[in-house]
């Protein structure tokens, strides 16, 4: 399993999730994208969704030169359900399936035409520019996560550089027009109350997919970061349960074969 964090923050925080499933068997990999967390670059800033996509492909390269013909899982959060999202569409890599928490796909308050193209010509020409900072109180119901969120010095917690937040509307674009695309196995959970992302981007993706093998959860009133709520251990036996099902359906058809 391969962790691909969200905007902001940085693979640590899913540490947690990464002992979770190590403990039922699972080898996880979790890396910082650029500009996050222990990785170089300017905090939080990429003109394109391009710049994620090139780190995502160069930590498969590796995973793939360590681990062999091992199946292998995407799991994306946020901003990372995303980059993983436009990441299988464009490319159609050979992987066991796809799991997406919270995706990026569709904000959840959408903005005019005039305001997105406002956003266009900020992010061409002030790409550096701040915008709004990302609220610590939407990500999770859990006061101690929240706490905790806006105290780690590995979080990015000043505003959103212009450059990235045209980058990503981009990215959602694209997706949005080709997600008839999407052919691997594909589990998608989201929070009803998820104040970030829209659970109505996700619906659209396992709705318009051409995966035979597609799901979406959505859990009542959780927020945006449904791995770390209070019901955290119910959501991750669900994945549990997902993958679990899919090692096995891969490893029977490499028995038959």
């Amino acid at each position: 399993m391969v962790i691909v964090h969200g905007y902001a923050e940085h693979c640590g925080r899913y540490e947690y999730v990464g002992t979770w499933l190590t403990e039922r068997g699972y080898a996880v990999e979790a890396f910082d994208l650029r500009g996050h967390g222990k990785s170089p670059g300017r905090r939080a800033f990429v003109r394109s969704v391009d710049e994620y996509l090139d780190d995502l492909r160069a930590v498969l390269s590796d995973v793939r030169s360590r681990h062999g013909d091992t199946p292998i899982f995407l799991l994306g959060h946020s901003m990372g359900g995303g980059i993983v999202t436009l990441y299988v569409i464009r490319e159609q890599p050979d992987l066991a399936g796809v799991v997406l928490t919270g995706p990026a796909i569709r904000g959840r308050r959408s903005a005019p035409r005039p305001v997105l193209w406002l956003f266009r010509l900020v992010g061409r020409f002030l790409p550096k520019l701040r915008l709004t900072k990302l609220a610590a109180g939407d990500v999770s119901r859990d006061p101690e996560v929240v706490a905790l969120y806006d105290a780690d010095p590995l979080n990015y917690r000043r505003g959103m550089p212009a450059g990235t937040l045209v980058a990503m509307i981009e990215a959602g674009r694209e997706m949005n027009d080709t997600f008839e695309k999407f052919a691997l196995p594909l589990l998608v959970i989201h929070g009803s109350e998820d104040a970030l992302t829209d659970p109505e981007g996700s619906r659209q993706l396992v709705e318009r997919a051409s995966s035979g093998d597609k799901q979406l959860k959505v859990y009542n009133g959780l927020y945006h970061e449904v791995l770390n709520e209070p019901e955290k251990d119910e959501v991750l036996s669900e994945i549990a349960h997902w993958l679990d099902a899919r090692v096995e359906a891969v490893l029977a058809a490499s028995a038959s074969a």
